[in-house]
């Protein structure tokens, strides 16, 4: 009988993070690498961008294969090892791998979930306390949430691992602010923050106009 009631809360629960996430969740892609993990967040539009995995090239600063034909892609904020999460909100994680099956593992949660290459799988739940509510809690400020591989994936399986920020809203949004979408990155030419090129032929930039200067100034001297 107890055997039976704990497989039947099991299965209870297990739909419940699998199936549909409500429709105010923060929806958070995390995508695991031999030995990390990499974390993908929507802009201002809400939205993450399509992606395809022949674009992956981490040389042009596109390490998840966003392809950046997509609008929706120019505002995603790309990251790794720290993840930023929103207290009493619920997320909505979209996982995924890049090369061998790792395994989403959140102890401080009680939840994990497989990242498989080429198959995305999803679940969702809610943090109802932020890292700092945590820390005062138990008394210990360098405590942390952690995000780890619960899969063997490699010779480096031990050092896959990272830190879960659960914060407010507003802390939320102004990190999110400080933060540069990877559609810059990989595009430094739109990046309207950018320094601009000047202009060929503007004051102070033309060497070949004041060496030529230069050059007759000597000869003129040289004839007097």
């Amino acid at each position: 009988v107890v055997l039976t009631v704990m497989v039947g809360f099991g299965i209870f629960y297990w739909f419940k993070i699998t199936g549909d996430a409500p429709k105010d969740a923060m929806v958070v892609e995390v995508t695991g690498s031999q030995f990390k993990w990499e974390f993908r967040y929507p802009g201002k539009d809400g939205i993450l961008g399509k992606k395809y995995f022949k674009e992956i090239n981490d040389a042009k600063s596109n390490p998840l294969g966003q392809l950046w034909d997509d609008p929706a892609n120019h505002d995603d904020i790309y990251g790794t090892s720290e993840l930023h999460l929103v207290v009493n909100r619920p997320i909505k994680m979209v996982i995924g791998a890049k090369d061998v099956i790792h395994d989403v593992g959140l102890a401080h949660f009680r939840m994990k979930m497989d990242a498989v290459p080429g198959t995305p799988t999803t679940m969702w739940f809610t943090p109802t306390k932020t890292t700092k509510q945590m820390r005062d809690e138990l008394q210990d400020p360098d405590f942390v949430y952690e995000i780890s591989c619960d899969q063997m994936c490699g010779k480096g399986h031990y050092s896959m691992r990272g830190t879960v920020v659960v914060e407010t809203q507003e802390e939320y949004d102004q990190w999110l602010v400080t933060q540069k979408p990877q559609y810059y990155a990989a595009n430094p030419s739109k990046d309207p923050k950018a320094p601009k090129t000047p202009a060929p032929g503007t004051p102070g930039t033309d060497s070949t106009g004041a060496a030529k200067d230069s050059t007759k100034v000597v000869a003129m001297v040289g004839k007097q």
